[in-house]
């Protein structure tokens, strides 16, 4: 079961206390809480290949640190796996980060979030109200955390995530039983393991996009007719 931290909407100029003390705390009771999306997937493997284990790919890192579950019934996801009954991430060692450098999108940008937006906002953005003792002192603004923390590539990975989903997710409700298992592998190996580490991230992530929004449709519209 996917745990869903609490969470409020906040305004990119609105001062909110925060601030870092490296004590490993957001890293703990995470259990079913940090998703993985494609382009952590990609960036986990390719540092750890860097730090001296070259069989990783993104299909070895999902194998070894995450575990499936499912969004919406027919949307597979990843999470983060942890250990212990302090649900600790498998990241953390001696109280830091092994992986800090190729760390989560969820955990680059906490204590924010972002959501689809509207009205022509891209994103619309909250507040993780979960672990008070962040929240003591210092103060920070969501703009200037963001403009730290939130890449290009990634607010334009994520950005064209949100503009997919919808359609790939339509499309897989829209399938009977049987052509959304024969589908199922497709929509694994396209969103999260066709990556070559050597190449760029974004212009494969979205050709993966366009691939997964071709398949599925071709497979609804052949299991209308049939």
């Amino acid at each position: 079961m996917i745990h869903l931290p609490k969470t409020r909407a906040v305004s990119l100029n609105e001062r909110v206390p925060f601030h870092c003390r490296l004590c490993g705390g957001c890293c703990r009771y995470v259990a079913d809480s940090i998703m993985l999306e494609p382009m952590d997937a990609y960036y986990l493997a390719r540092y750890l290949r860097e730090q001296g284990q070259p069989e990783m790919g993104p299909d070895t890192v999902l194998a070894q640190y995450a575990h499936a579950e499912w969004l919406d019934d027919h949307l597979p996801i990843f999470l983060l796996n942890t250990v212990g009954t302090m649900g600790v991430c498998v990241f953390l060692k001696a109280g830091r980060c092994s992986v800090y450098e190729a760390r989560p999108h969820v955990c680059r940008i906490y204590p924010f979030s972002a959501a689809p937006g509207s009205r022509g906002r891209d994103f619309h953005y909250y507040l993780c109200t979960e672990k008070s003792h962040h929240f003591a002192d210092g103060t920070v603004t969501a703009k200037d955390w963001l403009s730290q923390n939130f890449s290009r590539e990634a607010r334009d990975a994520l950005k064209a995530d949100y503009d997919a989903l919808p359609v790939i997710g339509q499309n897989l409700r829209s399938m009977g039983k049987e052509q959304f298992k024969h589908m199922l592998f497709q929509f694994i190996y396209y969103r999260y393991y066709n990556y070559e580490l050597d190449e760029p991230f974004l212009p494969q992530f979205l050709s993966n996009l366009e691939k997964l929004k071709e398949l599925t449709g071709a497979a609804n519209e052949k299991a209308v007719t049939e």
